[in-house]
């Protein structure tokens, strides 16, 4: 099977300007390493335009939009974002332009729905993941609608952004009764464990082994580490060795590697005590620098290298392990 493990959909604010300076934030450094814009100061208006990246923000992604840039995949897992406040603004998945058929005026509270709307349009092919903030109206309104989205709306998945959302993924008080929910009703949890370019987010809450007292707590519950914890790859990769059902999928990573690196990280992965089998291709698509045919291409192209790094080629089965049949043996879609 051909899955991207990690994207994203529809809008993140009701307010357009608002996403754009989001999205301009975000991104300073991507075009400030391409010398697209100025390193020593901040980018002027014309400057920004002259980069390419103008006031219209983040492009508007449906499932229509999707599904054409996913050619040939199996299926799409589309991932919520939790209400949160960010310099004063609600900001989460958002149906601004009346994409879905969910009813009433837009807004971040009923991003679950949204993602349960896009599921619809093409069940064959889109997994939904829920999300909730424990730090938004509190860890027992975060597991009730975590509850509802799985049991009413048909999600089969949770997102968490703990270092966006200012809380510890170790906190017993708002992280475990979350673990313990999801647990219960056997779903799969992504933790975006890992740095961010945003200035707002909190590293102090974004490292791998913060996940370590979710795998001694709960023992049966299956975590998905988020971006292979860049910075923190190691420390992601030996909380794999560690926790049996403990993952990790490869986006934003694949996109900051050549394919060279990405053929000596998976060697390293395999010495490393983590079988390829834990790991999942994902994209973060539609963000920048995230196109799904080219990382998969990137991917399929490692064995080019072997012989010049001295390595084994990675085996057929194991790439095609990693592009989709890993995640659809965790998820339940394929037998173990």
């Amino acid at each position: 099977m051909l899955i991207d493990a990690h994207t994203h959909i529809l809008s993140l604010a009701e307010d357009a300007e608002f996403t754009t300076e989001y999205g301009r934030e975000g991104s300073l450094c991507i075009y400030r390493s391409h010398g697209s814009l100025p390193a020593h100061r901040m980018p002027t208006e014309s400057e920004w335009e002259d980069s390419g990246y103008g006031r219209s923000g983040f492009p508007v992604i449906g499932p229509v939009e999707s599904l054409r840039d996913h050619p040939g995949f199996d299926k799409i897992v589309i991932l919520a974002v939790s209400p949160q406040f960010l310099d004063g603004e609600l900001i989460g998945t958002v149906d601004s332009y009346g994409i879905t058929d969910v009813p009433g005026p837009p807004s971040p509270e009923k991003c679950n729905d949204y993602i349960a709307a896009v599921v619809r349009t093409r069940p064959e092919v889109f997994i939904g993941y829920a999300s909730v903030n424990p730090n938004y109206r509190g860890p027992k309104a975060a597991v009730r609608e975590l509850e509802r989205a799985i049991t009413e709306l048909g999600l089969h998945g949770l997102k968490l952004y703990p270092m966006y959302q200012d809380w510890s993924p170790a906190d017993p008080v708002l992280a475990f009764p979350i673990f313990e929910k999801a647990e219960e009703l056997g779903i799969p949890v992504m933790v975006h464990q890992a740095g961010s370019t945003r200035i707002d987010a909190r590293m102090e809450y974004a490292r791998p082994a913060l996940l370590d007292a979710a795998g001694r707590h709960f023992r049966d519950l299956r975590l998905t580490i988020a971006h292979l914890g860049l910075p923190w790859v190691d420390e992601a990769l030996f909380m794999l060795t560690k926790h049996p059902n403990f993952f990790a999928e490869l986006s934003y990573y694949i996109a900051t590697v050549t394919t060279e690196e990405l053929f000596r990280f998976l060697i390293h992965a395999q010495q490393s005590f983590v079988p390829l089998e834990k790991l999942f291709f994902g994209t973060d698509y539609p963000g920048f620098l995230y196109d799904p045919i080219l990382l998969r291409d990137k991917l399929l192209a490692v064995n080019e290298h072997a012989e010049r790094v001295g390595a084994p080629p990675i085996p057929r089965e194991k790439l095609d392990g990693l592009l989709g049949d890993n995640y659809a043996r965790m998820f339940g879609l394929l037998d173990r």
